[in-house]
């Protein structure tokens, strides 16, 4: 019996009813009908559900799209000549279409995930995994969570969009934004109650119930922007779920939470959910397209970066950090970088000054979005590059506990109740351990602006030069609780979830860099890929792409 999965690729998968023979061809005797599964199948055939969530984690993937086009990271061209067709500086710019490449790649491997999602819930409703009935709930109830997460991605990303929760031939149509948040929200309440409470060990890189409550106080706390409705209190009660646990706690140490080391971090108490990676086997690039390849000679890598690097930090949101504040150093690399062992700099290799290759000193400044030299900008030293380390293996966390503890202080703020401070205060404490008075903040801190500049280089080097700095009619506006937009950045940089907490915040639509927000019409959701709209004529445009 041949079904499709509705690994809704949409450019092509949508259109197998229509161009596809249907007619089965069965080239052996064992089919999903005669193949008789055991328990021991079970975590194969749900390890295929997890297996998209991998690709998201790629610079031309879903965390390209989160980072690049928020205010703390950009990816502009250098000297090498590299540019990549101008991808990237779209991205930062705002100013993309419906054939944004990375688009169409995130869009399929997202609905991959949903269709494989869907295939799995099909055999667990019908028991054809032989399970007893407690297991077989609590599984179904893992992959109904699971599917929830790639929906999620839907509705934060493009709103509007296909609503398929079930095995289908049929070409969907588009499903108003407010049907897909609530279709998540009740999958999500439906499986919490038989999901495992066990956290870490055997149960790590698993959707738990902590997972998936942690998943739906990140929808209430977005509720305002997906439906136009807040749910602030339900934000708030999702976390107490997860705090009150019992199960949680906050490293001793920032960098515990991304080391290379499976057995450390299967213990790791602060790690709610993680994409797992291994260096052998799939592991990640971001130290490729972030470092110049003369890095290889600092961190002894089995690889070597590409050309000059790319990926670095926005000058104005490193303006930000305290200087006392260890998650600067933990975070980002910057200054004079040595040959690993030694005091001996290393070399540029790509750009001279007077014709003199210089020591690789990463500065804090940035000539535009539209070019960089070798050493400009802060650089990533968020997760751990072992010596040897060909591809990373540092698994990659989506929920951290000090998120959800910030996002319990934002919904005190926004409900005008006390102790945002003292819960802010906790987190900060591991990064002023030198400096304790530092780690204090009060809920009217909080409230208080983002202490970001926000505005739009006119000219080379406006972070040093201010006469080349352009401001927009309503970049010095407040932001609302601005300090705490800037306590999510501190803690979460390079993290998923940047351009959502823009938008949430109200800085989505600012200027920063090369970003002139006056020049972009962009809304805050994606458009739909035009290979889709082309392969499933049901499909309608999302406003402003027409």
């Amino acid at each position: 019996m041949k079904k499709i999965l509705l690994v809704i690729s949409m450019g092509c998968a949508l259109a197998l009813s229509a161009c596809t023979d249907m007619t089965e061809k069965v080239y052996s005797d064992l089919t999903s009908i005669s193949y008789h599964y055991s328990s021991d199948d079970v975590r194969r055939v749900l390890g295929a559900c997890y297996l998209p969530m991998k690709s998201y984690i790629g610079q031309e993937q879903l965390w390209a799209l989160d980072q690049v086009t928020a205010d703390e990271i950009t990816m502009p061209p250098n000297s090498t000549g590299w540019d990549n067709g101008g991808v990237f500086r779209t991205l930062q710019y705002h100013s993309w279409n419906s054939e944004h490449k990375f688009l169409n790649s995130v869009w399929n491997v997202t609905w991959n995930g949903i269709g494989l999602c869907n295939n799995v819930i099909e055999q667990l409703q019908k028991n054809e995994l032989n399970l007893d009935e407690k297991t077989n709930a609590s599984t179904l109830a893992e992959v109904r969570a699971l599917r929830a997460f790639y929906y999620s991605i839907i509705v934060d990303f493009w709103g509007d969009a296909p609503l398929v929760p079930e095995l289908t031939q049929d070409l969907p149509t588009v499903t108003p934004r407010s049907e897909i948040y609530n279709f998540v929200v009740n999958e999500l309440k439906e499986a919490i109650p038989n999901l495992s409470e066990v956290q870490g060990g055997e149960r790590y890189g698993l959707f738990n119930k902590w997972a998936a409550t942690t998943l739906l106080a990140k929808m209430y706390l977005n509720a305002e922007v997906y439906i136009g409705k807040a749910n602030w209190q339900g934000a708030l009660d999702a976390c107490n779920s997860v705090i009150n646990s019992g199960k949680f706690a906050l490293s001793e140490n920032y960098k515990d939470n991304f080391r290379d080391d499976d057995a450390f971090l299967m213990a790791n108490k602060e790690i709610i959910y993680t994409i797992p990676f291994d260096s052998g086997n799939g592991g990640y690039s971001m130290y490729y397209f972030s470092w110049g390849s003369p890095l290889k000679d600092k961190f002894k890598t089995g690889g070597t970066p590409w050309g000059s690097g790319c990926a670095m930090g926005v000058p104005q949101f490193i303006d930000t950090y305290d200087e006392d504040d260890i998650r600067l150093d933990d975070t980002w690399l910057h200054g004079v970088q040595c040959v690993y062992g030694t005091d001996t700099p290393i070399k540029c290799i790509f750009d001279a000054i007077d014709g003199v290759f210089p020591d690789l000193n990463y500065v804090n400044d940035i000539q535009s979005g539209n070019f960089t030299k070798e050493w400009e900008g802060y650089r990533m030293n968020k997760f751990e590059v072992p010596v040897g380390c060909n591809s990373m293996g540092a698994d990659y966390p989506i929920f951290r506990y000090s998120e959800v503890l910030l996002m319990k202080a934002e919904c005190l703020l926004r409900l005008g109740q006390p102790g945002a401070g003292e819960i802010v205060t906790q987190v900060r404490q591991r990064a002023f351990k030198n400096n304790p008075d530092k780690a204090k903040v009060t809920d009217e801190q909080l409230k208080g602006n983002s202490a970001y500049e926000y505005y739009y280089y006119a000219g080379d080097y406006a972070f040093s030069h201010p006469e080349n700095r352009k401001y927009g009619p309503h970049d010095k506006d407040n932001v609302q609780f601005g300090r705490l937009y800037d306590e999510y950045g501190w803690e979460l940089a390079w993290e998923l979830g940047a351009r959502t907490r823009a938008i949430r915040f109200g800085t989505f639509k600012r200027s920063w860099l090369s970003h002139d927000a006056d020049a972009s019409d962009i809304t805050t959701v994606f458009p739909i890929p035009q290979a889709a709209i082309t392969a499933n004529p049901n499909l309608t445009q999302n406003p402003n792409y027409k």
